[in-house]
């Protein structure tokens, strides 16, 4: 029996069976899979994305973001007696390693900057929006301090400081910007300086029924309380926003440049809520909406970014790590694309930055509902199967995310794609994964994976994206 079909009939087996795949892994019929072969080529999947053993590793790299310097910094060490290069003649080349070595070291937590209220830099490369070497040349030509050595000369080491607005830039498109009309209702205001919007501690979410801290992103958005969208990339000259970002963010008012950007006279806002699946977007009240837009000059502090909002120290600056992807991790990578490749129809799994990433395409529900249907139940059994073995061996949280095709019912589609991750939720948590570590959440249409004006593109958005997340985070290793 070659490997693949060992391997699906142990997976349908496992489905009768729960402990079946686990017993013939102790009985030795797994050295079909966990062969010699898989287990180097596991560990080399490890080192290439910066997850060495900390025993073997030669470089390592901390990261921290600090929104309101604007910076992405990771402190780069390296082990010189390991990497066996000689000092003090050996100098340049260390620093050299370090420079080529960088991108692999800071790429994945670099990769879970949030862009905007629902997209991270990973999905923006997942989605084409960005590639990698364009995330390179940045990093590439990002600040560095002179290396210099500590602990007697073992370590030697250097900063990497990335200016966030250098990668927002790369998402600044438009050519000019667009000013909001003049609304029809008016509101006595009067000219200010800048605009400041104090969303700091815990709002409800707009839509939910829970509360939430907002955090910062490249790009946020501003809504007045009847969604009306007040503020957005768009609506920056883009110079501006290329060169200093569409706001600012601080926790301190007394920070020297939090007048350089809004002056000495801001218009005061206090956010009501907080709206966006990463929550980055603060809602205004209708009143203090007015007070911007009926008013010119005001309308033009828009148009020049002179945006501050206010948060907490814990969502401005703070460290920034990514998931431990060890040998373990790609042998259980290895064997579900096994499984899903042989047995499992229209169903795409990958290595994505926050794990393993598994695409679950053409759900076929009951009509306007979360049920589905029985052919799409077995399958979903099939993959909850899967994901219960992998968790039960390792430390990791599962994320279930629902998305639906456009039809051009916004409010009814987020609701169902809510609806139908929930449903794949209670498969999961019906074959014995604790709840505890699942989170789900819904995109509606807002994330099209294909073209809706076609049955096949629509077919394609009628998915479910589930990934399988290791919890322990740790300095990466080269």
């Amino acid at each position: 029996m070659n490997k693949r079909r060992f391997l699906s009939a142990m997976v349908l087996s496992a489905l009768v069976t729960p402990s079946a795949w686990l017993s013939a892994q102790s009985s030795g019929q797994d050295m079909l899979y966990y062969s010699k072969v898989d287990e180097e080529q596991a560990r080399q999947d490890a080192r290439n994305s910066a997850n060495e053993d900390e025993a073997n590793a030669v470089l390592f790299s901390s990261s921290k973001i600090d929104w309101s310097r604007g910076t992405f910094t990771s402190n780069v060490s390296m082990d010189i007696v390991k990497a066996g290069i000689p000092m003090p003649s050996g100098k340049n080349a260390a620093v050299n390693k370090i420079k080529m070595e960088l991108p692999v070291l800071i790429k994945d937590p670099l990769l879970s900057v949030y862009v905007d209220d629902t997209r991270t830099l990973s999905d923006m490369v997942l989605d084409g929006s960005l590639t990698l070497e364009e995330l390179t040349r940045i990093i590439d030509n990002a600040k560095e301090t002179p290396a210099y050595f500590k602990n007697g000369g073992d370590r030697l080491l250097t900063e990497h400081t990335i200016r966030l607005e250098d990668i927002g830039s790369l998402f600044v498109k438009h050519k000019s910007p667009y000013t909001q009309q003049k609304p029809i209702a008016r509101i006595a205001s009067r000219p200010y300086t800048g605009i400041v919007i104090d969303a700091r501690g815990k709002l409800p979410v707009h839509g939910e029924f829970v509360e939430s801290l907002v955090d910062p992103c490249l790009f946020p958005k501003v809504y007045d309380e009847n969604m009306t969208l007040v503020y957005e990339r768009n609506m920056v000259d883009p110079k501006i926003a290329s060169k200093q970002g569409i706001n600012s963010y601080f926790t301190d008012i007394h920070d020297k440049d939090f007048s350089n950007r809004v002056g000495d006279d801001p218009l005061w806002i206090t956010a009501s809520q907080v709206f966006g699946v990463y929550r980055c977007d603060p809602v205004i009240s209708s009143e203090d909406y007015l007070r911007i837009a009926t008013v010119p000059e005001n309308l033009k502090l828009l148009q020049e970014g002179k945006i501050v909002i206010l948060l907490g120290k814990e969502q401005i600056a703070h460290r920034v790590s990514a998931p431990e992807k060890n040998a373990s991790y790609y042998m259980e990578l290895t064997k579900l694309k096994y499984v899903f490749e042989d047995i499992v129809p229209n169903t795409i799994i990958s290595d994505g930055p926050g794990g393993m990433r598994i695409i679950v395409e053409d759900l076929n529900f009951v009509a306007d509902s979360a049920e589905l249907m029985p052919n799409d139940k077995e399958r979903v059994g099939i993959i909850a199967a899967q994901i219960r073995d992998v968790v039960a061996k390792g430390n990791y949280t599962i994320k279930v995310e629902g998305h639906t095709a456009d039809v051009n019912k916004p409010a009814g589609q987020m609701q169902l794609s809510v609806d139908r991750a929930n449903s794949i939720v209670d498969i999961l948590t019906s074959i014995g994964v604790d709840k505890s570590i699942i989170t789900s959440r819904g995109y509606g249409g807002t994330r099209p994976a294909a073209d809706n004006s076609t049955p096949e593109g629509r077919a394609a958005n009628r998915r479910v994206e589930i990934t399988i997340m290791p919890t322990d985070s740790y300095t990466q290793r080269r």
